[in-house]
């Protein structure tokens, strides 16, 4: 079911209101599962947020960032991300476990084609995803949400294709893993870190990967943090800034007791800053450079972008020409 909630918007613009550090944030749409042959996988589909629904609060409140999610199955989802785009879309979101995205599927790869024409941020979870169910096997689970698949061998094969194709990946959690103590499958998802951190050492230095730093307040993630914070420091405009809202913030350490009792641990948390997004931001300001907080600013598709006329790519991209849109007005 389509979660609506007012509640939870009251909630969201109270929190974002009252916050001393953070002025906007991005509200992030998850498509509907969709298997190969296009078709809307509803029972797989375990969350579903739509694209009208955060474009229209996006409208009402400038303090919300659209964030859409449009599946690269879809047989309208060239038109759709060019009408997110139309109604000021920073980015696009997959969670590939969640939604059965294989990330390097014809179709994917299609996609980021797409993306890269119109200046849209892929943001991409790589990693383990414990918070989604998926439809999928658990085989295919931790080869989609290693960004490999079917048609990619290695972890993070996909992310190398969308940057081939011109698009900007984030990848989001920087791909980190949730430690032994809370993954069987662990050490797996340590050879995809690993990996995808060597990707990022080795890499173009003017290439279009990024990462967020976002659900780093995780005890089990704090191993794998620590590897995050000297490359933050040597690229700090790579790492952007995040808090995956509302998942809980528990600790930046994890390393005994009296540390999960000092400034940055669970309790001292509650007692200081009762602002989620506050708390968040001062867990980690310590430990990352200035820009990692101000970087997403510079990529992220702004707003107002102006939108390139998607007849121009049609037969570049490989789609028929719809007939009808379907958000009902424009801004």
């Amino acid at each position: 079911s389509q979660i609506t909630g007012p509640r939870y918007v009251s909630v969201l613009l109270s929190q974002l209101k009252q916050s001393r550090h953070v002025d906007k944030i991005v509200l992030l749409a998850l498509d509907q599962a969709y298997s190969e042959d296009r078709n809307v996988l509803r029972k797989a589909t375990h969350l579903y947020v739509s694209n009208e629904y955060l474009a229209y609060l996006s409208q009402m409140y400038p303090m919300f960032l659209f964030g859409c999610s449009v599946h690269p199955y879809r047989e309208d989802a060239a038109d759709a991300l060019w009408e997110c785009a139309a109604h000021g879309a920073v980015l696009c979101k997959w969670i590939p476990s969640s939604q059965s995205i294989d990330p390097t599927h014809p179709l994917s790869q299609k996609f980021y084609h797409a993306l890269a024409v119109l200046r849209m941020p892929l943001l991409v979870h790589v990693g383990p995803e414990e918070t989604i169910p998926s439809g999928l096997t658990k085989k295919q689970e931790l080869l989609f949400n290693a960004a490999s698949g079917k048609y990619g061998g290695n972890p993070g094969d996909a992310i190398t294709m969308a940057l081939d194709a011109g698009a900007t990946v984030i990848v989001a959690h920087s791909a980190t893993p949730l430690g032994k103590l809370f993954d069987k499958h662990n050490d797996y998802w340590e050879n995809v870190f690993a990996k995808l951190l060597e990707r990022v050492e080795n890499g173009n230095p003017r290439s279009s990967l990024y990462a967020d730093i976002s659900a780093f307040c995780l005890p089990g993630r704090f191993k794998y943090v620590q590897q995050i914070i000297p490359l933050a420091h040597e690229m700090p405009d790579r790492f952007l800034y995040g808090s995956d809202y509302p998942i809980p913030i528990v600790s930046f350490k994890n390393k005994s007791i009296e540390e999960m009792l000092d400034a940055f641990g669970w309790l001292a948390g509650r007692a200081l800053p009762i602002n989620d997004f506050d708390k968040n931001y001062q867990l980690l300001e310590p430990h990352f450079p200035k820009a990692t907080f101000t970087a997403a600013a510079k990529v992220l598709r702004h707003p107002q972008m102006p939108l390139v006329p998607l007849d121009r790519y049609r037969k570049e991209l490989g789609v028929k020409k719809r007939k009808k849109f379907w958000f009902l007005g424009r801004k």
